[in-house]
């Protein structure tokens, strides 16, 4: 995305990446146009509106005995025209105008409330519903595609193995390592599979949610060659980021292991085992807020991996916790949502599979419709996510850049 020459970039990269994705990158701004930086303080200037003036306006009337050789700027005394929020209740930001910001889109263009993010989450997906929800669905079925001949295979062999009734049965190291294999191999597909369907349905849906802010008309073919280019990448993104989440988990259960292998107290080891799992805990939290970013930055701004890292946790500093209840309430709603969906088909499939003689859930016609129902609940959800993790991303930005000013401009030029 274009930054504007009179403001610099938090984390010193200068413009933006030969890969942003347009129209998202408003041209760069230098001028009189251009928009200046934010204060300080940490406020938003008033959207749309001019910036206030800095030094007190003359008095309306030119002054005694004076020649006027042009147009004058004349005005009210500072006190009218700039009023606080001791004179004016309505603008609690003291910048005085109205409050409104341009909407060309799905959300008002200045820092969003948690309201508006949820909205906005869900009105792209109600502008564009056959190419968000069409995406997402054909994600979706491949997905489950993939993943359910080796569902169905480790859960007949689970079954196999306790047993379906109340009787006891005898198991054998080579079933148990038989089972165990088939463990390993199912969740290492169903990483593979999700890391990958979830790059490219982030990709494509950031896309989608970058026009869609600016009111533009999106097709399928338009959002699969702007997001095409930056997947790889974007695949390096996620990976990254799941790594760094992970070791930051693990490390501080390392003082643990150490005791274990040195053979130290069981109680001691338990002790500093639990400790670790719970520091662990707290720093993976931390770091996966930090890095939320990192992949709506890759795909719109056209920076590299590295930069893209870099980029979220800048933007998420000093915005932690709001960024934390956001992402947690998100997950909440996505599940609840998720669970909604399938339950029907849950009992629908179990009834099926008693009428027909097949009352494993992983028969074919109980594992079809229990399938039926992932591929909704991930075609709803998923589009959901992603937009609040994209708006999130917007809305940090005009918090901390004046990003607002530029894609009001952007707005204006394309409309």
């Amino acid at each position: 995305m274009s930054e504007p020459e009179d403001r610099r970039r938090e984390d010193g990269e200068e413009g933006r990446g030969p890969g942003a994705v347009p129209p998202w990158d408003p041209s760069r701004a230098s001028g009189p146009d251009a928009p200046a930086p934010r204060p300080s303080t940490g406020g938003w200037q008033s959207p749309g509106g001019p910036v206030p003036p800095t030094t007190p306006t003359p008095s309306p009337g030119p002054p005694s005995g004076s020649q006027q050789s042009g147009p004058q700027q004349w005005g009210p005394p500072p006190s009218q025209h700039q009023p606080g929020p001791q004179n004016r209740p309505g603008d609690p930001w003291g910048f005085g105008g109205s409050l409104a910001a341009p909407r060309p889109g799905i959300v008002p263009l200045r820092p969003l409330a948690l309201g508006e993010l949820l909205d906005g989450a869900y009105q792209y997906i109600r502008a564009h519903p056959r190419v968000v929800l069409g995406i997402s669905a054909v994600i979706a079925v491949i997905t489950v595609l993939i993943q359910s001949p080796f569902q169905a295979s480790f859960g007949t062999s689970l079954e196999g193995l306790v047993g379906t009734g109340g009787g006891s049965r005898t198991v054998n190291l080579s079933q148990l390592g038989g089972l165990v294999g088939g463990a390993v191999w199912l969740a290492g597909v169903g990483l593979l599979v999700s890391l990958l369907a979830n790059t490219v349905l982030t990709g494509l849906l950031i896309v989608v949610l970058s026009r869609s802010v600016l009111g533009a008309a999106v097709d399928a073919r338009q959002v699969w060659d702007a997001a095409r280019p930056r997947l790889p990448g974007l695949l390096g993104v996620v990976v990254l980021v799941a790594l760094i989440t992970v070791v930051t988990f693990l490390v501080p259960l390392i003082p643990a292991g150490v005791l274990g292998l040195l053979r130290a107290p069981t109680g001691a080891t338990a002790g500093l085992a639990l400790l670790g799992i719970v520091v662990g805990a707290v720093l993976a939290v931390i770091v996966a807020v930090g890095l939320a970013l990192a992949a709506p930055a890759y795909v719109l701004e056209g920076i590299s991996v590295t930069t893209a890292l870099r980029r979220s946790r800048d933007l998420v500093r000093g915005r932690f916790w709001p960024v934390l209840g956001i992402l947690l309430l998100t997950a909440i709603i996505v599940t609840i949502v998720a669970g909604i969906i399938g339950i029907p088909f849950g009992v629908i499939a179990s009834a099926a599979g008693n009428a027909v003689g097949e009352p494993s859930a992983y028969a074919p016609l109980p594992l079809l419709i229990s399938s039926i129902g992932t591929v909704i609940g991930a075609a709803l959800t998923s589009p959901f996510q992603a937009g609040v993790t994209g708006l999130l991303y917007i809305d940090q930005r005009m918090r901390r850049e004046g990003f607002d000013i530029e894609l009001q401009r952007a707005a204006r030029e394309q409309g």
